[in-house]
């Protein structure tokens, strides 16, 4: 959503201009600097699959490279067990990320797994089941 401010003062309805345009208010003060972000994921992902997981995080990794604040994209891997992160320079940018068209029509293969993350690690995965699924899902920032 774009937004669009007039700065003209109409005339009055006799042609005259008003003698003094309203004052504007104050424009707010800049927010403070935000803080870096990474969303760091832990999935379950079986040997047979792991080839097509990893060439979807790759494809991932260069739309998010398009994307501002973009800052860095790891994956370790531990036999069957993945983590993968990605870092922003802040959380809207990483929001705006997550909610572009690249991003949600990225589908990870059928048959992985993800962990839930834990409180500061990020946000889990849209349309992978959790495994050990004792927590609730929630805001994780």
């Amino acid at each position: 959503m774009s937004w669009y401010v007039c700065d003209r003062v109409q005339a009055g309805s006799n042609g005259a201009s008003p003698a003094a345009a309203a004052p504007r208010p104050a424009k707010p003060a800049a927010a403070p600097a935000s803080k870096q972000f990474t969303n760091t994921n832990k999935f379950i992902v079986p040997k047979h699959l792991q080839q097509a997981f990893l060439s979807e995080w790759r494809r991932r990794e260069q739309d998010m490279q398009k994307h501002a604040g973009f800052v860095g994209f790891n994956v370790i891997n531990d036999g069957e067990n993945f983590t993968i992160s990605s870092s922003w320079a802040s959380i809207p940018e990483w929001e705006a990320w997550s909610l572009s068209p690249e991003c949600r029509r990225s589908h990870l293969p059928w048959g992985i797994w993800q962990y839930v993350p834990k409180k500061g690690e990020g946000f889990p995965e849209d349309f992978v089941p959790f495994k050990d699924y004792d927590e609730a899902v929630n805001a994780k920032y």
